[in-house]
């Protein structure tokens, strides 16, 4: 634009008539259009990091043919010599001007800051190298990326750097390389509030000390730091893992008491804000407080040291990754608390009385400020409960609620763990008899009951490191000193004043009375007993098995007469019912019949019955058959048939009178012989109507 404004320029004053000094203008134009062009693409050069060149050949071009032809007219004006001289410094200053103006014009490329650097002037006796004051040396102040600025050419000197840009996932460490001397009880210099190292001018007027800054830059973010006041390392943040903790260790800070563990706690947002930690009062080592899992943290390096999983080996202390693991407590367990830091207990027989505010002691510092007792506590960890515990804080010790079964008998080396480990098998001496007693007890043990146990049976040996300990020691001290301790006694009691004859005969009530003591020890401690089971014995001697084995044999035998008579006096009894039963059936049956036919026709209908079952021969042999005859169904009927006859006209004698009846001996059968006997008033067989 500024080039086509120049040839137009040109062009119109060439074409003027004899106009004085018209060709003046337009030079200077032109000497304007090329030092801008010039400063263009120095500047361009500048933000491209390479050297760019081209252009200016038409503007040169004009120029020098405006030169003769100003010349030209400075003659015709008939000037005076030093009036010509005046006019060419003139235009010689106005081009220094320009040059000037070039080289002092100063614009920081975008992504860049400007690093200055005064070469003349006086020092400043303070700050000799890097000044936050206008003095010869490095200026702390920068410029901004895409800020144009002026400055004194062969005055100062200025150098474009990256802006700095902090990754994701890291965080910057900062050392000032200028700045007051940092004492030497400290390991980081204080902070001061420069704009987070952006302003150096206010950092090296407020004081900034040299060294590791206490302050660091947040990941994900870019600064426009004078990298020559500042370096900046970058560094991963601190990422404690799901379900673990991290232990934080202060490398500077005051100096803790003597009497305690631990420093005083302070408000530092997770120890990202090293400031506050160290003007709150922040002690060197270990802090009470811990980070939670599944987090990351900006935590200075220079001023903390972090422990997680991931390098709890290299800590050189014994702590080891299940150290920093979440503490959870299983169903079926509570968890017994010994703090390792507090008050010193008043009775080494009392447990630490309840302390409120501390939440399940994941705030070792309220429970240290409210007089908290160092050793086992009465408040427990309920079942199902997550907590972050300091492990140099706390120790948690798994005490099951569940049921247990305990058993005496021998135990493998797989079984070492287990609660009934020193059960062994109950070995009885009666008059030189070994005798081998099976027994199981059922037990629970209360959560409250629980302190009181690890603290009277204590645990393996307290290191300086807790955490949760998953050992059965407290409980398998318990059982043997008390479970075991009064099996033993019982059965040794027993044995010396016992025959085998009276050990066999008192064995039920030993099981009722060694219940009941059982009941009563674990009652002492807290614990119920769900049951006892005093099972069979048995003799090391074989002999002494078998005499054992025969009363039992006969007992066993008797008892199963006994429920074979009882069977049989059942089945009796049944058969007995089903009787009655057939003849409530045949009684109901005959009334029927009678009722319907009358009774004479019901009886002629019954011998029917049975004389048709009568047996007949198939063959006769022999002459006289006669009194074979007699016997056969037809003439035992006809016998039959006029007795009825003989009742039937008896049947109208007075009440009371004796009726006749059938005897024995008349009632259907047809394997016994009868004859016709005619009574007293009866009718032959042979007589007319004999057959009825």
């Amino acid at each position: 634009m500024n080039l086509a404004v120049f040839v137009i320029a040109f062009l119109v004053t060439g074409s003027l008539g004899n106009v004085d000094g018209k060709y003046l203008p337009v030079l200077l134009f032109g000497i304007a259009v090329l030092v801008r062009r010039f400063v263009r693409l120095q500047r361009l050069s500048r933000e491209r990091g390479e050297e760019l060149k081209g252009g200016g050949c038409v503007e040169w071009g004009l120029l020098m043919s405006l030169i003769p032809l100003t010349g030209k007219e400075f003659a015709e004006l008939d000037l005076h010599p030093l009036t010509l001289v005046l006019g060419v410094l003139l235009v010689a200053v106005l081009v220094l001007v320009a040059l000037l103006a070039w080289r002092g014009y100063v614009t920081v490329p975008p992504g860049h800051v400007g690093i200055v650097s005064r070469i003349r002037g006086a020092s400043d006796p303070e700050f000799r190298h890097i000044t936050p004051h206008d003095t010869r040396g490095i200026l702390a102040r920068t410029l901004l990326p895409d800020r144009s600025r002026w400055l004194m050419p062969l005055t100062y000197e200025v150098e474009f750097v990256p802006r700095t840009e902090v990754a994701e996932g890291k965080i910057g460490v900062v050392t000032a390389k200028a700045g007051r001397t940092r004492p030497a009880n400290r390991a980081v210099a204080r902070s001061v509030a420069c704009d987070h190292f952006q302003d150096g001018q206010a950092f090296l007027l407020g004081g900034g000390e040299q060294g590791k800054q206490v302050d660091t830059l947040a990941h994900g973010q870019t600064y426009d730091i004078n990298t020559r006041l500042f370096e900046v390392e970058q560094v991963d943040r601190v990422l404690v893992p799901k379900g673990t903790i991290g232990l934080v260790s202060a490398r500077t800070g005051g100096n803790r008491p003597t009497v305690s563990t631990f420093g005083p706690h302070v408000e530092c947002d997770n120890f990202q804000d090293g400031a506050r930690f160290l003007e709150g009062g922040g002690a060197q080592g270990t802090q009470l407080a811990v980070l939670k899992g599944d987090a990351s943290y900006d935590i200075n390096p220079a001023l903390f040291n972090v422990i997680t999983t991931d390098n709890a080996y290299q800590n050189g202390q014994g702590l080891m990754p299940y150290h920093l693991n979440q503490v959870y407590i299983p169903p079926g367990y509570t968890g017994v608390v010994i703090t390792l830091d507090g008050a010193e207990q008043e009775s080494s027989d009392r447990l630490g009385p309840r302390v409120p505010g501390h939440q399940g002691f994941q705030l070792p510092w309220v429970f240290l400020q409210n007089g908290g007792w160092r050793g086992v506590q009465e408040e427990t960890l309920r079942e199902g409960t997550r907590c972050d515990l300091n492990p140099y804080f706390v120790y948690v010790v798994l005490i099951p609620t569940r049921i247990l079964v305990l058993e005496w008998n021998d135990k493998t080396p797989e079984e070492s763990r287990n609660y009934d480990v020193h059960l062994e098998r109950i070995v009885v001496t009666v008059q030189g008899y070994r005798l081998f007693v099976e027994m199981s007890q059922t037990l629970q043990i209360r959560p409250e009951s629980a302190p009181t146990l690890v603290s009277r049976n204590g645990t393996r040996d307290l290191a300086a490191l807790g955490g949760l300990d998953t050992d059965p020691v407290p409980v398998q001290r318990f059982v043997e000193r008390v479970l075991g301790a009064l099996v033993v006694s019982y059965f040794s009691g027993i044995a010396a004043a016992s025959t085998i004859k009276e050990f066999l005969e008192t064995y039920a009530e030993t099981r009722t009375d060694l219940s009941a003591q059982v009941k009563r020890a674990l009652n002492e401690w807290g614990v119920d007993a769900r049951g006892t089971t005093l099972g069979e014995f048995r003799a090391e001697d074989p002999m002494l098995n078998e005499e054992l084995k025969r009363p039992a044999h006969e007992q066993l035998q008797g008892e199963v007469l006994d429920l074979q008579l009882a069977n049989a006096e059942r089945e009796d009894a049944i058969d007995q019912v089903r009787v009655e039963a057939e003849k409530r059936r045949l009684r109901m049956d005959i009334e029927a019949r009678v009722g319907v036919l009358g009774i004479d026709y019901y009886m002629v209908l019954a011998m029917l019955q049975e004389i048709t079952k009568a047996p007949v021969p198939q063959y006769l042999s022999g002459s006289d058959i006669s009194a074979y005859l007699e016997t056969q169904p037809m003439a035992r009927l006809m016998d039959l048939l006029d007795k009825v006859k003989g009742l039937k006209r008896e049947a109208a004698v007075e009440p009371g009178a004796a009726r006749p009846s059938l005897t024995e001996g008349d009632a259907p059968q047809a394997a016994a012989p009868a004859r016709d006997t005619p009574e007293p008033g009866g009718a032959s067989p042979d007589a007319p109507g004999g057959a009825g």
